[in-house]
C-alpha cells in the first residue's frame, strides 16, 4: 500500500504541477522563485519580521541568500519594504507592501482554483471531506512540529532565549 500510494501521490503531484504551469503562463507571475513565494506567504502570515526570523523559518538556506530574495522583492519587486532597526543598525525589518499583498493573495487565488479542480474532480462527499481535513489537520501538525513552527516549540524555544 505504502508505494502505491506514494506512486498516487507522486501523479497527482505532477498534474497538479501541470496546472500551475497552465495558470502561470496565463497569468502575470512576475517569475517569482518558490522561495521568494515563501518568504512573501511568511511575511503575510506573521507580519513584519527581520531577515534573520525569516531566514530562520528556512534552515537549508543561508542568511546571505535570504537577503538576496528579499533585496531582489524589495528594489526590484517592490513587494517589501525594508526598514533598519535606529538601535542596531544591522537589525532590517521586512513587511509586505501593498503590491506584495496583492501577489500572495492571487498567487492564494491560483492555488484555491487548482484545489477546486482537484475537488471537483474527485468528487468528495461531505463525509469524505471531513476526513480529509483531519488527515491534513494531522500532516500540518506535524510538519509544525518537524520544521520547528508549532506554539509549543516555540513557547519553548522563547522561554530558553
Amino acid at each position: 500500500m505504502g508505494l502505491e500510494l506514494s506512486k498516487a501521490i507522486l501523479d497527482i503531484s505532477f498534474k497538479m504541477r501541470l496546472l500551475k504551469a497552465m495558470q502561470e503562463d496565463t497569468s502575470s507571475s512576475g517569475g517569482l522563485t518558490e522561495r521568494d513565494l515563501m518568504i512573501l506567504e511568511l511575511l503575510h502570515n506573521r507580519g513584519k519580521m527581520t531577515i534573520s526570523e525569516i531566514a530562520a523559518a528556512d534552515s537549508n538556506v543561508s542568511y546571505s541568500t535570504i537577503s538576496t530574495n528579499v533585496t531582489k522583492l524589495w528594489r526590484d519587486g517592490k513587494m517589501l519594504s525594508k526598514t533598519i532597526s535606529p538601535e542596531n543598525q544591522r537589525v532590517t525589518t521586512v513587511e509586505l507592501t501593498d503590491k506584495g499583498k496583492e501577489t500572495v493573495e492571487v498567487y492564494n487565488r491560483l492555488r484555491t482554483e487548482r484545489f477546486q479542480v482537484l475537488f471537483d474532480a474527485i468528487e468528495v462527499t461531505e463525509d469524505e471531506k471531513q476526513v480529509l481535513l483531519n488527515i491534513i489537520a494531522r500532516a500540518i501538525s506535524s510538519f509544525d512540529k518537524f520544521l520547528g513552527l508549532d506554539k509549543s516549540t516555540n513557547e519553548q524555544r522563547n522561554s530558553v532565549c
